[in-house]
């Protein structure tokens, strides 16, 4: 009896001990994908999210004082103030395409290597939005921005969409017409080895597969020529001011200046040096806003106009962050009590600066243009939307017309082979995607 009544005790124990290994297990699963879940499951706000108490104000005041964007980014980078460099990146316009993808890389890296998987996660669902939805990128650009974009999902464990980048960057690899032959190659065996070093051997065959018929072409092929788009005006053109706007601006840069100094060396910022950028900026802002009102209100001419709305939407970025304190520090207090209205008024002004590109668009000379033309100012408001400038941009409106755009273009016989595709997931958030020609707008899961 005493063996048979032992021998239950230690099946009981072996029970309860497998029961706690059971839980543990739960727990673990529940903290490591449910975080996961919690990261890949919705949108978040790139400029909302900025922690504005970490910023340090003696590197972003840089660029109020006359230097890059591009350099004070990279000079917070050197200098491991990454919550600095994020918030000059995302509040800054100044950037491309192209520029930007590459710093956040860089920057969702040094987060990752902190431990900070939430923070790097904003990084790289910006280089995945703008990867898919700039009109601006060439596919080989694209096409690495993703790759760089799935090795860092899965540098923090979001093997899910790693996998989501890395087969958008197999369906530009192997859809894409303006892609040099050993380019497409290289990315194909880049992609291969990503799909193993995830487990995913069904991919990385599938991958091999594409690899070896290429090298069975046995010859070059060139990449085919873009087709043809308009050279519709952007922010980059967009240059308007006026003696008093140029003597309000470096007013603005020698207060900054002085109040960059002064925190560099060590000290704090003086209420003469605080309120004379103050002033400097309530000068600025009264001068910009004035001219900018007095174009719109004078002109019809779209591409004058878009050229106003880029550069009110510029300063409005720049008031943005000044009222939200992404500047590490106050500077102009009554911009912060009406944050709301400055939030609003940057709505207002994509709002209008859509309208008009549409009207820019509907009116090109040659109609051959237009189709193409749509199709790119669309997917341009939609990633401003998704960069956060855009505040409370109609996000589901927008994505019907970037759909009724592609269709229309479809109809034309536009011969392109990928385009932008949106899919609606979970509460409604909207998952932006390339798509074949052939595919598109057919259900897809999302990730």
């Amino acid at each position: 009896m005493g063996l048979r009544r032992n021998r239950w005790i230690l099946i009981l124990l072996a029970a309860v001990a497998l029961l706690l290994v059971v839980a543990v297990a739960s727990v673990v699963a529940y903290f490591v994908f449910g975080r996961q879940a919690q990261i890949a499951e919705r949108w978040q706000d790139p400029i909302a999210a900025v922690h504005a108490e970490s910023v340090a104000a003696d590197l972003a005041l840089y660029p109020l004082a006359g230097a890059l964007e591009s350099e004070t980014v990279d000079a917070a980078l050197a200098n491991q103030e990454l919550e600095t460099g994020y918030a000059v990146l995302v509040f800054g316009l100044d950037l491309s395409d192209a520029q930007r993808i590459g710093r956040l890389v860089h920057l969702g890296g040094e987060f990752a290597a902190v431990e900070a998987p939430d923070r790097a996660a904003l990084c790289y669902q910006q280089i995945y939005d703008i990867a898919i939805l700039s009109p601006s990128l060439t596919d080989p650009a694209r096409a690495d921005a993703l790759l760089a974009v799935g090795r860092g999902w899965t540098l923090i464990g979001q093997e899910a969409l790693a996998l989501e980048a890395y087969d958008q960057l197999g369906l530009i690899a192997v859809e894409s017409p303006y892609l040099q032959l050993a380019n497409r190659r290289d990315l194909l065996v880049a992609l291969e080895m990503a799909y193993r070093d995830l487990g995913d051997e069904e991919r990385a065959s599938a991958t091999r597969t594409e690899i070896v018929a290429l090298d069975q072409q046995g010859q070059s092929q060139s990449p085919a020529v873009p087709g043809e788009h308009p050279a519709l005006p952007s922010l980059e053109d967009a240059s308007l001011s006026s003696p008093e706007v140029g003597a309000a601006e470096e007013a603005r840069r020698q207060a900054a200046y002085g109040l960059l100094q002064a925190l560099s060396a060590g000290g704090s910022a003086s209420p003469d040096l605080g309120s004379a950028l103050d002033q400097a900026l309530q000068a600025e802002d009264a001068a910009k806003l004035e001219l900018y009102q007095a174009t719109l209100e004078g002109t019809s001419q779209p591409g004058l106009r878009i050229d106003a709305h880029w550069q009110k939407i510029r300063w409005l970025m720049l008031k943005y962050q000044v009222a939200s304190g992404g500047l590490g520090l106050s500077v102009v207090p009554g911009w912060e009590t009406q944050l709301a209205q400055i939030r609003s008024d940057l709505s207002k002004a994509y709002e209008e600066l859509y309208f008009d590109y549409e009207d820019l668009v509907t009116a090109l000379p040659e109609a051959r243009l237009i189709g193409p033309g749509s199709y790119q100012v669309r997917r341009q408001v939609i990633l401003d939307g998704r960069l956060g400038r855009y505040v409370n941009y109609p996000a589901q409106q927008l994505a019907d017309k970037l759909q009724d755009a592609v269709q229309a273009l479809q109809a034309s016989g536009a011969v392109d082979r990928l385009y932008v595709d949106v899919s609606t997931g979970d509460e409604g958030q909207l998952h932006f995607y390339l798509s074949s020609a052939e595919e598109y707008g057919s259900p897809v899961e999302t990730p």
